[in-house]
């Protein structure tokens, strides 16, 4: 499944995983079946890896659609929810700082895009030195030490 979430209640976070190629029907229906959850908690930290993805060449264009889409997610949310999303890929990162952009002036909670592990794991308020936190991210490890 290219986009899935698993909560994790004992940490307060939501992880968001987009795996192959992602569209925006994805993204709006992984999101939106959080929110239905009967988990689901607003003030929960989302933590969204899209280490490996690929978003469609029309994703930049259908940003704005996105962001609409998921108003009712982003209003259902605490503002003192943080979302981290950790994009280390030049595309990716780009595509992410765009869709933060573009939802910042209607989201209630602070959303940051991280090109690194470190800074995505803190920023949700999870220690990038515990192994159990390492592991929710997709981190690549070849040619360089991940943490």
């Amino acid at each position: 499944m290219p986009a899935s979430f698993k909560i994790l209640t004992e940490t307060n976070i939501v992880l968001v995983r987009f795996e192959g190629d992602i569209t925006v029907d994805q993204n709006v229906d992984c999101l939106g079946a959080y929110r239905e959850d009967p988990q689901f908690d607003g003030g929960q930290h989302i933590l969204l890896d899209v280490a490996n993805c690929t978003f469609p060449e029309r994703f930049f264009e259908e940003t704005q659609r996105l962001a609409d889409r998921l108003t009712a997610f982003h209003t259902a949310r605490d503002p003192r929810a943080r979302t981290s999303i950790y994009a280390p890929g030049k595309v990716n990162f780009g595509i992410c700082k765009l869709y933060r952009d573009t939802v910042k002036a209607r989201m209630p909670y602070p959303l940051e895009v991280s090109r690194t592990a470190e800074d995505a794991l803190r920023y949700a308020e999870l220690d990038p030195r515990d192994p159990a936190a390492r592991r929710l991210l997709h981190v690549p490890t070849i040619g360089r030490a991940a943490f």
